[in-house]
Formats: C-alpha cells, sequence, structure tokens
C-alpha cells in the first residue's frame, strides 16, 4: 500500500515500529552506551525531530524498543489448573527474553540509568513493572482459591521474589538465564507462600 493512501495512523506506526526495530538493531551491534538518536534516525530513515517528539532522549527509546513494546510477546499466565505451570510461565517469559541480545544486556546498561533518573524510573515502573504485577494478580488469586498459597500472599512481595533472582543473575552472578531458574524460583516462592509453610500472619492482608 503506498504511503498516499494508507491513513496517517498506519504512517505514524509504521515509522514507530521502524524506530523501535532499529534501535534494538544497533544495540545487538553495540551497546546501549553507544546508541545515539542519529544512528536510530540514520538506520530506520526516520527523521531525527520525529524520533525526538516521542522520546525524550535515547534512554527512553531504548527502555521502550528491549521492554515496553516487548511486553505483549512475554507469554499470559492463563488458568491451567496449576498453580506452579501458571508462575512458570509467568517468569519464564522474562527470562527468554532477557537471555538474548539486545534485552539482555541493554537492560544491563539502563538499570543504572533507571535508578537515577526520576523520569525513566518512573516510566519503566508504569509501563513495565505495572503492567506485569496486573498480570501476576489474577495467578496468585487463583493460587489463593486452590490451597496453594496463603489467603495473606502480598502480591508485591511475590512479584519482587520472582524477579529478582532474575535480574541478581542478569547483572551480577553470570550463570545463564534459563528455564531451570524458573523452576528454581518458583519452587523456592511456592515453599515460603505455601499454606503448609510458613505460619500465616492474619494480621497481614494482601497487597492487590
Amino acid at each position: 500500500m503506498s504511503d498516499r493512501i494508507q491513513s496517517p495512523d498506519a504512517r505514524l506506526e509504521r515509522s514507530r515500529q521502524a524506530i523501535l526495530d532499529s534501535t534494538r538493531e544497533l544495540l545487538a551491534e553495540g551497546d546501549v552506551g553507544s546508541l545515539t538518536v542519529e544512528s536510530v534516525a540514520a538506520r530506520s530513515g526516520v527523521a531525527k525531530t520525529t524520533i525526538y517528539r516521542r522520546w525524550r532522549d535515547k534512554w527512553e527509546l531504548a527502555l521502550d524498543a528491549v521492554m515496553i513494546d516487548w511486553l505483549p510477546r512475554f507469554d499470559d499466565p492463563v488458568d491451567v489448573g496449576d498453580t506452579r505451570e501458571e508462575l512458570i510461565t509467568f517468569i519464564d517469559s522474562v527470562v527468554r527474553s532477557l537471555a538474548v541480545p539486545p534485552q539482555g544486556p541493554a537492560m544491563r546498561g539502563l538499570i543504572s540509568r533507571i535508578a537515577t533518573e526520576p523520569d525513566l524510573g518512573r516510566a519503566y515502573l508504569d509501563r513495565v513493572i505495572e503492567p506485569r504485577r496486573e498480570q501476576l494478580k489474577p495467578v496468585i488469586e487463583r493460587g489463593i482459591a486452590r490451597g496453594d498459597l496463603r489467603p495473606d500472599t502480598d502480591l508485591r512481595l511475590l512479584h519482587e521474589l520472582l524477579l529478582g533472582p532474575v535480574f541478581y543473575r542478569l547483572l551480577l552472578s553470570g550463570p545463564p538465564l534459563d528455564r531451570d531458574l524458573s523452576a528454581g524460583v518458583v519452587d523456592a516462592v511456592l515453599g515460603a507462600f505455601s499454606p503448609r509453610g510458613a505460619r500465616s500472619n492474619p494480621k497481614r492482608r494482601a497487597r492487590r
């Protein structure tokens, strides 16, 4: 379809996707430190001014390319009647994504920036963390209903315990990110939150 008969929205989406694809290609070839808006513009064929209208800087663009735009590709942990498998599905999507370039290396470069730049940190929280936490919420509710999780299971804490080891391994300890990690983390978390494990504190309330 020619540009003359494409709708404005279609043209905008096509240029957005070209920018994000080019950003991922450049990140796979180098790192986020060497990425520039000029190189993305040259690779994508989209004007630099167009990029700046949508993204504040290269850091926000890189975050969108490696995590935010990638979110729909993460597996949705639908009800399969098995809390363990649903939690593995949830975490394994992240593990598989971060195990290959450019996601993993780019995230290593982005983490310190996310921690020190409030605007980038808010974008990460609002557009990556919160949507994934909302995806996890029905899994926790089903796990409680099945008796696999304590009634006082804290959604925020469980989410952090699931993903914390993944990012620790990505950033610090070095062993490969694989499905064995996903299963091991889930088994540890299920043990911690099992009604048959540590006694539930009736004063606690699940945060949802």
